[in-house]
């Protein structure tokens, strides 16, 4: 229960401070999220069975990670340790009870 509470202030600590957009660029989506209080973050999808990738820190505050794709995928970040879902316009539920953001090619 303890934890349970921590992971959700820091996850609403987090939504505060991070913003979250993408391109597409022939094939290849870029997710960025801005969290400038991160000191690692990672991304997971379900396009490899949600294996961590790390992020790329591009500036004191953005983090960008690069996909080649060109079709729908669910998606969550791992910043500091501690699993975050940003502010997206589509979710669906996950196994665990939990949710998942879903990108979709053009919308």
């Amino acid at each position: 229960m303890k934890r349970l509470l921590s992971v959700l202030i820091l996850s609403s600590l987090l939504a505060g401070c991070t913003q979250h957009y993408y391109r597409n660029d022939d094939g290849l989506t870029t997710l960025f999220l801005e969290a400038p209080d991160a000191t690692s973050v990672s991304f997971a999808s379900s396009l490899d069975g949600y294996v961590l990738h790390p992020a790329q820190r591009l500036s004191r505050s953005t983090w960008a990670v690069s996909v080649r794709c060109d079709t729908q995928f669910s998606y969550f970040y791992v910043i500091d340790g501690s699993v975050y879902l940003p502010d997206c316009p589509y979710r669906e539920h996950d196994d665990f009870g939990s949710e998942n953001c879903v990108f979709i090619p053009g919308m």
